[in-house]
């Protein structure tokens, strides 16, 4: 059943002169005024389905258990309820589908008496309006009745009055308000402008309004438009800056409140249904940008707008997985993720009109874009490098190792003499073939004389116990790579390989140390740009939140544990998911297989394709080669080279 819709004389020589000097001042004017253009830029509010699901469920279907109860008289005798809304693109239009429970008999004497009941759906065929307060509202074009089944249906005349006044006025009248949301980005991009741009870009905030609203198939979509002011000068930017000792500080901490903020929004999902991919989704978004971050700090600039462009890239993937999640429950602060998606995307618009508009993601910008997701409440985005639980369970990890070891809060202990053998070779450790790797120690913190190092002192490395300390070593490294392969995730046929891998890493990464001895202290390991700690040199960036930092440091078995995980997501999520999804040219065997995934090891996911170019071209890095000796080592049982690197020569 459908419902209709609602002559001249030439210039002389003197007057042709006289305008050429007005144009020469005109153009002159325009020079030295240096004015501003605008451009009207297109900011997206993108409301999918699932979510204006959610936004009308929490507007118009109030009641209990996700209903809208419209009529409910004479203890239910006569009554109208409608529940699971559905929405869908249909002809560029929103197509509009409940079910609807119709229940109307005759009351008398306190009894509902031959009441009739019908159940079926109501679709109707809307187009989506938006005013200039923003508030979104439906215009019913069509509209059709199926039942239960969903086949075409015909209904009684006093049930279709009752679908007609009650449940189709009903719907048509839902309106749902977007100001709070609109009002929320405001705030958030108010802050993020420099000083100099504060004029352009209060203009900015101030002209926003509504522009064209379209249906697709994915989601409906308002614009924002707003005039953004340019400068016709050309702002000249340095792409990369020096890192001087007060500008590194103050880039690090930026830094550091944007990976608080990832790892924020990213733990926010800790409790949402995320499939395989999801998972793998977040994790790669959150290695990728912290290995960046590594490989900035190791050069002498940094380029410009690092956390802005990172938080842009970041955003790009991790949009699909938020919205797949976050807009299915109604019963959350639904325009507050609203809000955090269109704030998102908005920056992601702004930040590709380029940098003459004065963006720069602050602390502060990152603190409000994460109170939208946490339902106004307050976020401090502290850098904290303890294990994050809800981190790892959001990104599939499991429980973190076993703490068997004590930690310490410092970066060095006084040891016995007996410990402390002199290293007269101390110069030649981890001599040339290990200098890209080069370890020393940062002593930084407190010194605790009282520290029992009983549980220390078999991992102590001495020159006159070398082969019993390689063998204690090798049998940790086969405890915990074997207690790994238990778990059950990585096929039969690569235990071989892996823990072959394993070993040839320990070797390549530490000489097979946690620790190392100078001038009567005690320190762990550390990587030549002081980074990465202990036998595995797991990096304690890269790893905050999935790994305790303190035990990473001080417990050699918890290290080696760390590491062998690490190894085997490598191995497992990264170079076997990917060869089986045909994303390498050709087979690999087993030897390349290993030294690719160390490739990942040493230097994160992007590493995978950065090798595979180094193979293709022959054109290997020292760290390459370097693992494919320990790895033919490892093969061949040649560990009386371990010389070279515990004591040189």
């Amino acid at each position: 059943m459908n419902i209709p819709a609602k002559g001249s004389s030439p210039l002389n020589s003197h007057a042709g002169k006289g305008i050429c000097v007005i144009i020469a001042l005109f153009s002159a004017i325009i020079f030295f005024s240096n004015p501003a253009f605008s451009e009207t830029a297109s900011l997206p509010v993108t409301i999918d389905y699932q979510l204006l699901r959610s936004l009308i469920i929490k507007t118009a279907y109030t009641d209990y258990n996700q209903e809208a109860v419209l009529v409910y008289e004479n203890e239910g005798c006569r009554q109208v309820v409608i529940s699971e809304p559905l929405f869908c693109e249909e002809n560029e239009q929103i197509a509009f589908e409940t079910k609807v429970r119709i229940r109307s008999g005759l009351y008398l004497f306190e009894n509902c008496r031959v009441p009739i009941e019908w159940e079926g759906y109501l679709k109707l065929i809307q187009k989506p309006r938006i005013d200039h307060k923003w508030v979104l509202s439906f215009e019913t074009l069509d509209s059709a009745i199926y039942d239960s089944e969903h086949r075409p249906a015909e209904i009684a005349g006093f049930i279709w009055s009752l679908v007609k006044t009650r449940v189709y006025e009903y719907l048509e009248s839902i309106r749902i308000n977007l100001a709070p949301p609109v009002a929320d980005l405001k705030s958030f991009l108010e802050p993020l402008f420099l000083p100099d741009f504060k004029d352009s870009s209060q203009k900015m905030i101030d002209s926003m309004r509504p522009g064209v609203l379209t249906v697709n198939s994915k989601a409906l979509k308002i614009d924002i438009l707003a005039d953004v002011e340019e400068s016709a000068e050309e702002t000249v930017y340095e792409e990369q800056e020096m890192l001087s000792e007060e500008k590194l500080a103050r880039f690090t901490d930026n830094w550091e409140t944007w990976d608080s903020f990832l790892v924020t929004i990213i733990t926010s999902l800790a409790k949402e249904p995320l499939s395989a991919e999801d998972r793998h989704i977040l994790l790669d978004t959150l290695l990728e940008t912290r290995y960046r971050f590594i490989k900035e700090l190791q050069q002498e600039r940094t380029e410009k707008d690092f956390v802005r462009e990172q938080f842009t890239a970041s955003w790009k993937r991790l949009s699909p997985v938020f919205r797949s999640h976050l807009s299915n429950e109604p019963s959350r602060a639904i325009l507050g993720y609203l809000a955090f998606f269109t704030a998102a995307d908005a920056l992601s618009v702004l930040d590709s009109l380029g940098p003459s508009l004065g963006i720069e993601i602050s602390r502060n910008g990152l603190v409000r874009l994460a109170r939208m997701l946490a339902e106004g409440e307050s976020v401090p985005l502290d850098y904290f490098t303890g294990i994050n639980t809800k981190l790892r369970e959001t990104l599939g990890l499991g429980a973190p190792p076993e703490c068997q070891a004590p930690s310490f809060e410092g970066d060095e202990l006084d040891i016995d003499s007996e410990d402390s053998e002199a290293d007269e070779n101390e110069q030649d450790l981890l001599p040339l073939i290990l200098e890209y790797f080069l370890c020393k120690p940062a002593f930084a913190g407190s010194n605790d004389s009282t520290v029992d190092l009983n549980k220390l002192r078999p991992w102590i490395f001495k020159k006159s116990d070398m082969m019993s300390y390689l063998e204690r070593v090798k049998g940790l490294i086969e405890e915990v790579s074997l207690s790994t392969l238990e778990k059950g995730l990585i096929d039969k046929e690569y235990h071989s390989l892996y823990q072959k891998s394993v070993f040839a890493t320990a070797w390549q990464e530490s000489c097979f140390r946690q620790f190392r001895v100078k001038n009567g202290k005690l320190s762990y390991l550390r990587s030549y740009n002081n980074t990465s700690v202990g036998l595995m040199q797991i990096n304690e960036r890269v790893w905050r939140g999935m790994y305790d930092v303190n035990h990473l440091r001080w417990d050699i078995r918890y290290n080696t544990t760390a590491g062998c995980e690490i190894f085997e997501l490598y191995l497992r999520n990264y170079a076997l998911r990917r060869i089986k999804e045909n994303r390498v040219k050709e087979p690999l065997d087993n030897d390349t297989l290993a030294r690719l995934v160390y490739a990942m090891y040493n230097g994160g996911p992007a590493a995978f394709f950065s090798f595979l170019k180094r193979r293709e071209m022959n054109k290997y890095y020292l760290s390459d080669d370097l693992f494919r000796e320990k790895y033919e080592w490892v093969k061949d049982d040649q560990w009386e080279n371990i010389r070279l690197c515990l004591i040189g020569g």
